[in-house]
């Protein structure tokens, strides 16, 4: 097929193309309680194929790209009015002139997995036992869970003669638990991703949830409360950290998104938190997220963005950077961020109100706002931890960020590795 792709697309004017085939093999299984509800796989191969123009107007350069999904089934006759078509829509689009990726020496290591080596069926077998292991209460538990498990081959060709390929693995459960008591019926929500056999993550998770949607019936209004130390989990901080991510990326800062500066503290001149310290990893072990190749084939390598707070460097795709005339990255998705410099037990020492789950948490990573109505959280007085809901925070992370603390204590989600919570002191809570 992309040899039928490549004949198609010299006989149209594209200055430049760029070809990502992709096939994967996925398993499937559906379980209603703890009954297999369906049991299915399925093999799809997907062509994305991205048209270049360039052009000049008034001395000034310009690329123009068109990008379309193509099915295998195309003819050439088929194709090539495809090319047409995109190559007219691309010679309108005025991007600022930008290179492709160029052939390299370099080799990439692949990606490490379990999945590469069992067998499908038997690893879904031993999430199955670590989703329902905790499954033996008698007023709520798991409703239903989605299991799948996929396999990629990813090829990337351009015209300026790369021609690189790899395999990986990726897994991901939806689960739905609920709880039933004091007239109270809760069901929470949570998709878990990995790229690796992780059962005791699956077991940790599903329990967690199962006592979440036990605690989400049980809870009662919050009521306002000021001054108080805010405690934001896993789910929340890889929002939040993202953020400082974004703001490093070279895309933001030609677009003057950007509040950040190559060797300046980002959190401010006067920090009495933790300062950050943050590292692109493509290779990042269970993550759904590592390649050693971005979208455009350009090979990906570790990358220190944030060093005590210090800003290091500016990362992002090709584009990006040779507008800034840096040296490229390429597009990463995983970020390690280091823990803090206090326990988990120290963060709560003192009264605060933790968020466990947001209804819909909502990150700006330009403006820094975020917050949220609250769907579950946990109030604790000094003496007691009550569960609570239907409050709601609304907070600055650039007004904050100065007295932030992370937990020492790390975790992994999907794509973020690093501390479990963050607190920051003198939060405001609104109450129902």
């Amino acid at each position: 097929m992309i040899e039928l792709i490549k004949k198609a697309l010299n006989s149209v004017e594209a200055d430049n193309w760029k070809i990502l085939e992709k096939e994967v093999l996925s398993k499937e299984l559906f379980f209603i309680r703890k009954e297999l509800d369906m049991n299915r796989g399925k093999k799809v191969r997907k062509y994305t194929v991205t048209l270049y123009k360039n052009f000049e107007e008034e001395g000034v350069k310009y690329t123009g790209s068109a990008t379309f999904e193509l099915s295998p089934e195309m003819t050439e006759q088929e194709l090539v009015s495809r090319f047409e078509t995109g190559l007219l829509a691309a010679s309108f689009v005025k991007n600022p002139y930008y290179p492709l990726v160029e052939p390299t020496d370099r080799i990439q290591p692949g990606l490490k997995s379990d999945f590469a080596s069992k067998d499908f069926m038997e690893m879904m077998s031993g999430f199955q036992k670590a989703v329902f292991k905790y499954d033996n209460l008698n007023l709520g538990g798991v409703n239903s869970a989605e299991f799948f498990i996929n396999k990629s081959d990813v090829r990337f060709v351009n015209s300026r003669g790369v021609d690189v390929s790899y395999k990986k693995y990726n897994g991901e459960i939806e689960l739905i638990t609920d709880w039933n008591e004091n007239n109270e019926s809760v069901e929470l929500f949570q998709i878990i991703g990995f790229s690796d056999y992780c059962p005791e993550l699956i077991e940790e998770e599903a329990k967690a949830q199962i006592e979440n949607s036990r605690d989400r019936a049980l809870a009662a209004p919050s009521k306002e409360l000021k001054n108080i130390n805010v405690i934001l989990n896993t789910e929340a901080l890889k929002e939040i950290m993202g953020c400082y991510v974004n703001q490093t990326n070279a895309q933001a800062v030609y677009d003057q998104y950007s509040r950040a500066e190559i060797g300046k503290v980002f959190q401010g001149e006067t920090v009495t938190g933790d300062l950050l310290n943050i590292r692109l990893n493509p290779f990042m072990a269970n993550s759904p997220k590592s390649a050693p190749y971005d979208n455009d084939g350009f090979p990906l390598s570790e990358q220190l963005i944030y060093k005590d707070g210090v800003v290091r460097k500016f990362h992002g795709s090709l584009q990006y950077t040779s507008y800034l005339g840096l040296e490229p990255t390429g597009t990463i998705r995983n970020m390690e961020v280091e823990g803090g410099s206090r326990t988990m037990e120290e963060l709560r020492s003192e009264p605060y109100f933790e968020v466990v789950s947001f209804s819909d948490f909502l990150m700006n990573p330009l403006t820094g706002d975020f917050g949220g109505e609250i769907r579950l959280g946990r109030y604790f007085d000094g003496e007691k931890i009550v569960p609570v809901t239907g409050a709601s925070i609304s907070e600055n992370l650039f007004k904050i960020h100065h007295e932030i603390y992370l937990s020492k204590e790390t975790t992994q989600k999907e794509n973020y590795m690093g501390p479990k919570i963050l607190m920051y002191p003198k939060g405001h809570v609104t109450g129902v």
